[in-house]
């Protein structure tokens, strides 16, 4: 059902609050301030879960290179492979540029040392990793149109254009951070920077001051590329000609019935579920329909019995019932009333019982010409695209330095985009907008290039080439071999089915108490907050306050100043306890029974009271709810498992060998340097 201006009908709610869905089996993401900074771009590139899966890949591979096998064939080398090795030297200097980059597990579990056996290991085949994907890209002699397809795909990705300019023009940001700026910053934040001195937290200051400083020096970058580079833009062929009137009446007479609208109803309704399992709960349910009907017979206002009664919320514009699409009880009962105003009788579906109470009835009809026009032109509008593009496919796009896009390549690319990046970007201006993107980043690719030549940048920029490789590597390799199927989905979902049910949910209202900066204003925000939770919980033999009351003397949120002070309604997705799922309190918070009040709990920058007002219990999902994401989980494992099997054919048939003596030595050569005064 949807509402009758078309709005998918709302969730159930009642007045007095919202829902919000708390998941207990979620693991709390725990950690100081160090661990919850941004990452960089590459310890994004370089994450600890990217280290251990080459790892598998190299323990796996421990079966034919292990203790006591092959002898080196000099005292420095680590490892060998066709063509190539890598020496102790070699594996240092990879260990020096990768070892600050690798961020703790998120799942908070202990990540294995690179100081190790298995982490020396795991970047020696790292490393020989790197060196065969190197090869391959010279097989595949990659061009200027792999080029342009990776730039295009990776437009929008998370590895933005910001991220790669940031790191390449680290030092030149921080230079800009003038020395006065910097003294201006500790003297307006000495209250929280606390009993440092200016010296001590110089460095610190200047990263913070280049880092709210760089969204500008990324805009002037960009704008100093573009205004250095020749560019020449045709993108009057991103116009596609509109659909003739000719096409629009042939594509009208060959789907007319397409045009055909579908029997509705406009209903009020009132939906009572049992709020649990068995007959006692079933009787109430009917019992509470029949009162919410008995209402509306006698004249009742329909908005007020649904408040009352219904779960399903009072919709001002109606419900809509249609033919084909609605449950068959519901399409029954909805078009078997005749005049507005009629009633239902009580009827049960699996969900609960329901009446309902007519408004309009809307038989068959055909839609005009006129009334289709719409729908055909966009119909057709994909079709003449397609023609469009396809017809003008050799014809120069845009031109970058002399070097030519034709418009077949961009159309290309752009079907290959995500569904929802086509959606963003569909369009004659959407495409425009895509397009200078796609030159923004070929700028800065093409820049990243020639800063190769810059001695200091050099390994920075050859782990993004890698990286950049590899992917199109996976791309060539591994992505088309991906396939989940829809029996394989519905299999995994009959297996694990008891896996699948939404989260219990809990109504709260909230008393919010804001930290402050200062440490006196943290501990007057904790003496408030214990002062409203004394007065809401007040131990044995006294009488609790209402929680409006406490709210209306205590809360601090901005609220509309004719509300009487009762708190916050939150909801989950929308409110600063969007993360309450993930929140260590989350746990305690859902074992509270509906009526009780929690303890203070700090959370962002104030603390909270929370009053659990209902909760529900989880609810079966049914495999049309989770198919798509069981697609997307399927798919992932499935690409991992063949990510791992590329890398170990790789190292096979380079014929690679790691010697372990060779590793062991180095380990403990380097501890002693370590331990050394």
């Amino acid at each position: 059902m949807r509402t009758a201006d078309g709005a998918p009908t709302p969730i159930p709610s009642t007045t007095e609050g919202e829902v919000i869905s708390v998941a207990p089996q979620e693991a709390a993401i725990l950690g100081d301030a160090e661990s919850t900074k941004p990452l960089t771009l590459l310890q994004k590139l370089y994450s600890y879960a990217g280290l251990a899966a080459t790892l598998l890949v190299a323990i796996g591979f421990g079966w034919y290179v292990y203790f006591g096998g092959p002898r080196p064939p000099a005292p420095d080398v680590v490892a060998t492979f066709d063509g190539g090795q890598i020496t102790v030297e070699q594996l240092r200097g990879h260990l020096a540029r990768l070892t600050p980059l690798i961020h703790p597990a998120v799942d908070g579990s202990e990540p294995v040392s690179i100081q190790s056996y298995e982490g020396y290991r795991a970047v020696a085949s790292h490393m020989v990793l790197n060196e065969l994907v190197r090869r391959w890209a010279g097989e595949q002699q990659l061009d200027r149109e792999a080029k342009f397809a990776d730039a295009m795909r990776h437009v929008s990705e998370s590895l933005t254009l910001d991220e790669w300019v940031a790191e390449l023009h680290k030092s030149d940001m921080m230079g800009a951070v003038r020395e006065n700026d910097i003294q201006a910053y500790y003297e307006a934040n000495k209250d929280t920077l606390g009993d440092v001195t200016l010296s001590e937290v110089r460095e610190k200051i200047r990263e913070t001051l280049a880092h709210q400083n760089e969204e500008q020096f990324l805009e002037d970058y960009i704008a100093r590329l573009r205004a250095d580079a020749t560019i020449v833009r045709a993108y009057e062929l991103l116009e596609v000609p509109p659909p003739t009137e000719e096409q629009i009446r042939d594509y009208y007479k060959a789907n007319l019935a397409q045009f055909t609208e579908p029997q509705r109803a406009v209903v009020d309704v009132i939906y009572v579920p049992p709020a649990s399992f068995g007959d006692e709960a079933d009787a109430a349910a009917r019992a509470k329909a029949e009162a919410a009907r008995s209402a509306l017979n006698t004249g009742n206002d329909v908005g007020e019995v649904a408040a009352q009664y219904s779960q399903t919320p009072y919709s001002t514009v109606g419900v809509m019932v249609e033919a084909g699409k609605d449950d068959s009880a519901l399409i029954e009962q909805a078009f078997a009333l005749t005049d507005e105003g009629d009633l239902s009788p009580i009827f049960r579906t699996q969900a609960g019982y329901y009446v309902l109470r007519l408004r309009e009835q809307q038989p068959t009809s055909t839609l005009s010409l006129d009334e289709a026009r719409a729908q055909i032109t966009d119909a057709l509008r994909g079709e003449n695209e397609r023609a469009w593009f396809e017809r003008n496919a050799d014809r120069t796009l845009l031109t970058i330095h002399g070097e030519r896009y034709t418009l077949g390549q961009f159309y290309h690319e752009f079907q290959n985009l995500p569904a929802e990046l086509q959606t963003q970007y569909a369009g004659p201006e959407g495409m425009r907008q895509l397009a200078d993107l796609l030159i923004d980043r070929l700028l800065v690719l093409d820049d990243a290039y020639n800063r190769l030549l810059d001695q200091e940048n050099a390994p920075l920029l050859e782990e993004i080439r890698i990286i950049v490789l590899r992917q199109m590597m996976h791309e060539a390799e591994v992505d088309k071999q991906v396939a989940v199927s829809d029996q394989e989905i519905k299999d995994y979902y009959e297996q694990h089915k008891e896996l699948f049910a939404s989260p219990p949910e809990a109504r709260i209202r909230t008393i919010r108490v804001y930290r402050g900066q200062t440490e006196g204003d943290y501990q007057r925000a904790w003496d408030r907050a214990e002062a409203a939770y004394k007065t809401l919980a007040p131990g044995l033999g006294a009488q609790p306050a209402e929680f409006d009351v406490v709210a209306k003397e205590y809360d601090e949120s901005e609220k509309d100043s004719t509300d009487a002070g009762l708190g916050e309604w939150v909801r989950m997705e929308d409110d600063l306890l969007q993360n309450l799922s993930a929140h260590p309190l989350h746990s305690y918070l859902l074992s509270l029974p509906a009526g009780s009040v929690s303890q203070p709990f700090e959370f962002g920058d104030s603390l909270y009271i929370v009053k659990i007002l209902e909760r529900s219990e989880p609810v079966p999902l049914t495999f049309e709810q989770v198919k798509d994401f069981l697609r997307g989980e399927l798919e992932a494992i499935q690409h991992q498992q063949l990510d791992a099997q590329l890398a170990e054919r790789l190292l096979r048939d380079a014929h690679v060998a790691i010697y372990d003596e060779v590793i062991l030595q180095a380990l403990e050569s380097d501890a002693a340097m370590q331990n050394s005064p």
